[in-house]
């Protein structure tokens, strides 16, 4: 008594075929909620910053990566990025949308969701708040209530003497060659002629440097900026 035939290209059981389709049809579903997902965490708790320019040097540099946080507000001494859209005119000093293909995939979608990813953004480091007295220069450094901060500047730099309005940030970057910051706007055709930013620009605070990554960790402060508390809020 012989044996049935059996054939090789039997058709899979309908089951098993019905649970790859269902498969295939979660892909997408999965691939348009990470998407989502990626969006909403950038547009509420944190982001990647690209550096483009060295004015926060040596503390970051161009062509690193920081992760900037969204929850909470901004202290004095804080490295923050804020959008200068409004508060200075100019080109854009840097960019906190990412390069490459992923970056601009992420723009224009956060750009179909109403969130914006492109404003005109600067990395500094706030070294006054609203009530601070700020004056340039004292022994060729800026001084915020009397004490020092920030880099040496020139010998040419231009002296000036204001108090931050109640809601502002005065912002500094670490290298004074370089810096496009509060110094150099002040009554150069800014949002107000002191140069400052109002508190709600402020995109978010640099937690860590995430890239590269034998560098990776939160950005220590150079000895020629000194952190102080805010007296007045």
């Amino acid at each position: 008594m012989t044996s049935p035939a059996t054939h090789d290209t039997d058709p899979a059981p309908a089951p098993t075929a019905a649970a790859g389709s269902r498969r295939a049809q979660r892909v997408p579903v999965l691939l348009g909620a990470g998407v989502l997902a990626v969006l909403l965490v950038r547009a509420f708790l944190a982001q990647p910053y690209a550096v483009a320019s060295d004015a926060m040097h040596p503390t970051v540099v161009e062509g690193d990566r920081v992760l900037v946080g969204k929850v909470g507000g901004a202290d004095v001494g804080d490295l923050v990025v804020a959008d200068v859209t409004s508060a200075w005119p100019g080109p854009d000093r840097s960019t906190h949308t990412d390069d490459g293909a992923i970056g601009r995939v992420l723009s224009s979608a956060s750009a179909a969701v109403g969130i914006d990813l492109g404003e005109k953004s600067v990395l500094a480091r706030v070294v006054a708040g609203p009530g601070d007295e700020v004056e340039c220069c004292d022994a060729g450094r800026v001084s915020v209530d009397g004490t020092a901060v920030g880099p040496r500047l020139s010998a040419n730099a231009a002296p000036f003497r204001l108090t931050v309005p109640p809601g502002r940030l005065f912002l500094l970057g670490d290298n004074a060659a370089t810096a496009m910051d509060s110094r150099t706007h002040v009554g150069a055709g800014s949002e107000t002629t002191d140069g400052t930013v109002a508190q709600d620009a402020v995109i978010g605070t640099v937690l860590t440097r995430i890239w590269p990554l034998d560098r990776l960790g939160a950005p220590t402060s150079p000895s020629t900026t000194q952190s102080r508390e805010r007296g007045n809020q």
